[in-house]
């Protein structure tokens, strides 16, 4: 684990001084980033040379099935992010169809960020309004971008990085069983395999998705986020419980844990949310533990709270809070629901709870395993965006912090025979969407035209990176994929943000329909450009496009037009 946290140390603190560069120079520059890069492999490279990292890894001690898991989580690692994005041809494409308006959204913001816009930014598919996204590892990728990496060799690089550090705090947080955990979770769903005959990602429309595919590969700050806070997690049992690894006590700093805790809320706020929730518990529930406790608190509180106002943009975004019991259930039945999406699941639970509630000497556990199980049933009630799926970004805590002491206490003392139909129910189903969703389409899924985009990237590199655009709201928009500014983006994305922007998006159509106010419409949105191409064309075949009587076009080819109205309205 100590390289593990000295790649974090670097990364967050390469973060962290391009940030706050950032913020008083009004944006990143390459000098910016050669600083903060430079900075941040000094840190890794001190941690390293202070506190060596000793290899405690014994392949003799790990059984045919662990060496499994570690297998599978390698070749999915490869499989997942060596094709994270590429090229065929003249076209992009992505593995995974649930990357495609994931993937379009970083690149938005990892190229916005690299044209040097103020820190914090404006939202690019809502211009205007502050944008509440934690951006960590985009901006990270900003860095590498604007010192001459290229843009998808640094997402797969950063990818496989952040891959590798997950795998080794999952296997320190729990060895091969939290491994097959992460990398299978599911119900019953992926049991159709027998009846259907085929393999597929039979989870997709579940509500409890697999979430290699549906979040580590698609939501980057967990790249972050699932290796920091498992480290957190270990160092934790050691600082707070005195619980030794079985390769060796292994504990943070005090300043690495402070630095990665509060760090966090850049990289993936639900991550911070969950660990703060463990940490309340423990301060309130455990008064000889009080003192640590505070230190650890106390030196994060003025950084993470400054952190989360920015990325909430000092909470004045749209509410997202809401009651919802019975998270995603729907017209489903209960029982319909549960054990479709969780399977045998939480009976295991129940069997865990039993145990450590009559067990004594079960402080670690039940100090870990009451508060996720609290958070869980929290996020069964109340949906904390938009789209009550985004619950699961909160509720894969509760899942992997359970994992450990679901095989310590229940599982591994059942029989040999009964352990393997244990982790065959358990993790079966989750296996079969895996490699389903990993084998679905070899070729991908379109999400671009290479020579479109490159046209529309060097049309606008001159113009001012602030300016305003109208155009097609779609995802995966030329504008955007080169990090520009839109009135109105993607819808899907636009209400995942939390904005009612119904008004807005009707403005947005009759300002490209060219409705007869159309100048006070672009006047009250700020647009300067109008952007008109074969998606405009798509969108809007109605158009009586009446700017082009009175606006130039500062830039056209064959990809379309770019229209300035800064003289017109």
């Amino acid at each position: 684990m100590r390289f593990v946290t000295s790649v974090l140390y670097g990364v967050s603190s390469s973060v962290l001084a391009a940030l706050s560069l950032g913020y008083f120079r009004h944006g990143l520059t390459d000098l910016i980033a050669a600083i903060a890069l430079g900075f941040g492999l000094a840190v890794t490279a001190m941690t390293l040379w202070q506190d060596p990292p000793r290899l405690n890894f014994q392949p003799s001690s790990v059984g045919p099935s662990e060496w499994g898991a570690i297998v599978l989580f390698a070749l999915f690692s490869l499989r997942a992010f060596l094709w994270l994005i590429f090229r065929d041809r003249d076209l992009i494409r992505v593995l995974s169809p649930n990357n495609l308006g994931d993937m379009s959204l970083h690149i938005t913001y990892i190229r916005q960020l690299a044209n040097g816009v103020p820190i914090w930014p404006e939202n690019p598919i809502y211009a205007g309004a502050t944008l509440t996204y934690p951006l960590g590892t985009d901006l990270f990728n900003s860095l590498l971008a604007l010192l001459g990496v290229d843009l998808f060799r640094g997402l797969i690089w950063v990818g496989l990085g952040g891959s590798l550090l997950t795998g080794i705090a999952l296997w320190n947080w729990g060895r091969g069983f939290v491994i097959a955990g992460f990398l299978c979770n599911g119900g019953l769903l992926g049991f159709s395999c027998f009846s259907q005959g085929t393999l597929s990602d039979f989870q997709s429309d579940a509500a409890w998705k697999s979430i290699p595919l549906a979040l580590f590969v698609t939501q980057r700050g967990l790249l972050y986020a699932l290796p920091a806070g498992l480290a957190l997690l270990c160092s934790w049992r050691t600082r707070f419980f005195s619980i030794p690894q079985k390769e060796g006590q292994w504990q943070m700093p005090l300043w690495g844990e402070i630095l990665l805790y509060a760090s966090l809320p850049l990289f993936h706020l639900h991550t911070f949310l969950f660990l703060s929730f463990l940490l309340g518990c423990w301060f309130f529930c455990m008064p000889q533990k009080r003192k640590p406790l505070a230190l650890l608190i106390g030196g994060a509180l003025l950084p993470a709270t400054v952190l989360v106002l920015v990325v909430t943009g000092m909470f004045k975004g749209a509410s997202v809070l809401g009651w919802q019991p019975g998270w995603m259930q729907g017209e489903d039945g209960f029982f319909e629901f549960w054990i479709k999406n969780f399977g045998l699941l939480p009976l295991f639970v129940g069997a865990l709870c039993s145990v450590l509630v009559n067990r004594q000497n079960s402080r670690w556990p039940m100090a870990i395993s009451l508060p996720a199980l609290l958070i869980f049933f929290l996020c069964c009630f109340v949906k904390f965006a938009p789209w009550a799926w985004d619950n699961t970004k909160l509720m894969i805590w509760s899942y992997l912090a359970l994992l450990p002491f679901l095989w310590s206490e229940v599982i591994a003392r059942f029989p040999q025979p009964v352990r393997w139909i244990s982790c065959t129910i358990l993790f079966f189903s989750g296996f079969v969407s895996l490699l389903g969703g990993l084998g679905s389409q070899p070729r991908g899924y379109e999400l671009a035209l290479r020579s479109e985009l490159d046209a529309v990237e060097y049309a606008v590199r001159d113009l001012p990176v602030n300016a305003r655009f109208a155009a097609a709201p779609t995802y995966n928009h030329p504008v955007l994929l080169a990090g520009r500014l839109l009135a109105m983006g993607y819808e899907g994305h636009v209400w995942s943000h939390g904005y009612d922007f119904a008004t807005r998006r009707d403005e947005v159509k009759a300002l490209m329909n060219g409705a007869p106010h159309w100048r006070q419409i672009a006047a009250r949105l700020n647009v300067r450009y109008i952007f008109w191409g074969a998606l405009e064309e798509e969108a809007f075949p109605l158009s009586t496009q009446p700017w082009k009587l009175v606006a130039p076009a500062v830039r056209q080819g064959d990809w379309g037009e770019i229209v300035d109205l800064a003289g017109s309205l």
